[in-house]
């Protein structure tokens, strides 16, 4: 754990969001003494089904040096890369890098923070600025914070407070997922991934796989996860098909898992066959509930108005090629808790700290476009919208 002083100008701070982006910043501001509430709409911990993640740099320090946990013990190793081609064969190159759950991160970052902290079911309703801070309003009750700090996702609602022209667009094509229990797999199947993150690169798609943890965190073979991802371009019509689930209702840009149309089941398990690798097949074939999600594009010109703040992807929406979605929030958070460290000012401190976050972001909204347009999976209107800049 970190020792710090006390920070000046500041001693309250009101957090919109407890995904990982809102717990990021929640634990690092706590460990400067300050007092931090988060609101988060919905109820329950989350289900973290197919949320596999590539363990990045910053990740990994969050994880050992705020919430004390070895991010090793809670990751699964892989040390190739495996490249498929569609007869089923595959070549490797030596690539070590850590697999870790979505789930694994959460609780890590859950387990850290004071529960009284926390307040779920609790949705805000409006930031209301103020000269030395900003009223949150959660309901009937009003909360004056001196900071606010905006991260309540790429659908955010209060995004346009400090950014309203940064709502993200579709890129045009979505990722179809799904996760299996490794032991559901034939032991052939697992020794093909085992070790390995595996690719499919083909027409205008690709496939990516690799192992994770399992229920409750074991990273122990035989009781991991596979995760499964499978990028395929959508027109808008596809995407409503594809997002619309077995009872008619139409989510928009993504599908839960156990919902997916028989239909499109239907027609994701012939596309498998007709266009994947055998062994990547079977993966497929293997999910019970496959599920979706729209690929989005969101980029801001600013994340700072006042004492209002955004992090994560109620900042920048970057497409997963980057695996950088999870870094880029606990780096905002670790660049928000070294800036108030060394900055004599809170107003120095946030134009500090927005200038850097800003840059970084800027550089991997445009490298993720690079990665789907070289895919051939991005639209040609994505492609000339995302040139142009943030949404009008």
């Amino acid at each position: 754990m970190l020792a710090v002083t006390t920070v000046p100008d500041i001693e309250s701070v009101g957090i919109v969001g407890g995904s990982l982006g809102g717990l990021f910043q929640a634990v690092a501001l706590a460990e400067l003494g300050l007092d931090v509430t988060v609101w988060e709409r919905s109820a329950g911990r989350p289900d973290d089904r197919g949320a596999g993640i590539v363990l990045q740099p910053s990740v990994a320090w969050f994880l050992r040096m705020f919430c004390g946990v070895d991010p090793d013990r809670i990751s699964v190793p892989v040390t190739h890369r495996q490249f498929f081609s569609l007869d089923g064969k595959s070549h490797h190159t030596l690539m070590r890098q850590r697999m870790i759950s979505w789930g694994a991160i959460y609780t890590s970052l859950r387990d850290r923070l004071d529960p009284a902290r926390y307040h779920e079911g609790a949705q805000v309703t409006a930031l209301v600025p103020r000269p030395e801070g900003v009223d949150v309003q959660v309901g009937g009750a009003v909360r004056s914070v001196d900071l606010a700090i905006i991260a309540d996702g790429s659908a955010s609602r209060h995004r346009r407070l400090v950014a309203p022209e940064g709502a993200p667009r579709y890129a045009g094509y979505v990722a179809y997922r799904g996760v299996i229990d490794e032991a559901d797999l034939s032991q052939e199947l697992s020794e093909v991934f085992r070790d390995r993150f595996s690719f499919y690169d083909g027409d205008r798609t690709q496939f990516l796989s690799y192992f994770i943890p399992g229920d409750l965190g074991t990273t122990a073979p035989g009781r991991r996860r596979m995760n499964w991802v499978w990028y395929v371009r959508a027109d808008a019509a596809g995407l409503e098909r594809i997002t619309t689930d077995r009872n008619g209702t139409v989510h928009g840009l993504s599908l839960p898992p156990g919902l997916i149309a028989p239909q499109v089941h239907a027609e994701l398990l012939d596309r498998a066959r007709a266009l994947l690798p055998g062994p990547m097949r079977e993966l497929v074939e293997h999910t019970r509930e496959p599920f979706a999600q729209a690929i989005l594009d969101g980029h801001v010109s600013r994340m700072r108005a006042g004492r209002m703040l955004l992090t994560g992807d109620a900042a920048f929406v970057v497409r997963p090629h980057t695996a950088a979605s999870v870094e880029k929030a606990a780096a905002d958070a670790i660049a928000l808790f070294t800036a108030l460290l060394q900055v004599p000012s809170l107003d120095g401190a946030l134009r500090a700290w927005e200038k850097n976050r800003l840059a970084e972001g800027t550089a991997l909204h445009r490298h993720g476009i690079g990665l789907g347009d070289r895919l051939g999976l991005s639209s040609s209107e994505a492609t000339q919208a995302a040139a142009a800049g943030p949404a009008a």
